[in-house]
């Protein structure tokens, strides 16, 4: 399809006794879903598939268990799929759904416009033997919208960070495909963590710290939960506590004593300059996995 787009910062308003002809759409959120990214990198297709197989494992209903996915991966404070969207649209084109869209002229879509640091831009667009179809110009303008995507990933930066990360430790990890090596990952999802490897093979306090905070990034509730069962383990063992009674204030503060969580003090004294670097990034650009 050969096409003619004529670009430009002023609006193409046609004119007529001094009105304004040119009519301005939003984006349907139907036309872009198929290109639609999570913040974690996680694309939609993947997202529908992961919770076809949460349904089944956890009868979950459709709805519930797309909440879950969204919850997971960076979009909290949602209660349906349809709340979420705007999000995955900011996560996606880096702009709102609110800043991008077609116009149409006469009943007749012309163009597309969005939002660019700041300034709206404006393409006409004329296909020679051809209608201008709403699909057609929406995919032309997905395709000017994705490159801007890419000057702020942060999600890559998040997977060099989980890299540097796993290097440092040197352990606690399997790659999917396996043929390939940890420089060769580019996608987070290729990367599956083993926290029971990764936590209880710690040395050093340091090591620690690092291997918690990782394991948090992977999965927090299963790293909680192996790291509470240790203390209690660990507890268990030296006290020779058999049986709680959390009524007991006693038995509740010598069980309170053998939980040891990594704490904020603890890696701001013991971590060096390079582990700090990882932590950081690992905060900065944390967005669910």
């Amino acid at each position: 399809m050969n096409s003619k787009i004529n670009t430009a910062v002023k609006p193409p308003y046609l004119k007529a006794e001094g009105r304004l002809e040119t009519t301005y759409h939003l984006t349907k959120f139907s036309l872009v879903e198929n290109v639609l990214i999570f913040a974690t990198g996680l694309t939609l297709e993947q997202a529908k598939d992961n919770a076809k197989e949460l349904e089944k494992e956890q009868s979950l209903s459709h709805a519930e268990a797309m909440k879950c996915i969204c919850w997971g991966n960076g979009i909290h404070n949602v209660q349906s799929f349809n709340e979420a969207l705007p999000q995955l649209v900011k996560s996606t084109f880096g702009i709102e759904h609110t800043e991008f869209g077609l116009y149409s002229s006469d009943d007749s879509y012309t163009g597309f416009w969005w939002v660019e640091a700041g300034t709206t831009k404006y393409a006409r667009v004329t296909i020679p033997g051809s209608k201008n179809t709403e699909e057609d110009l929406t995919d032309m303008l997905v395709a000017r919208l994705l490159p801007v995507r890419e000057d702020s990933p942060k999600q890559v930066k998040f997977l060099h960070a989980v890299k540097d990360c796993l290097i440092y430790l040197g352990r606690g990890y399997t790659l999917a495909p396996h043929r390939k090596n940890l420089n060769q990952v580019q996608d987070i999802y290729e990367i599956d963590i083993d926290i029971r490897k990764l936590i209880l093979n710690s040395k050093g306090s340091a090591d620690k710290l690092l291997s918690y905070a990782l394991a948090s990034c992977y999965n927090t509730r299963h790293t909680t939960e192996l790291m509470m069962s240790q203390s209690l383990a660990d507890k268990s063992e030296n006290l020779e506590f058999t049986k709680i009674d959390l009524s007991n204030k006693y038995d509740r503060d010598e069980l309170a004593r053998g939980f040891r969580y990594p704490q904020f003090g603890d890696m701001c004294m013991q971590l060096d300059d390079t582990q700090k670097d990882i932590l950081k990034r690992l905060l900065e650009n944390y967005q669910g996995w």
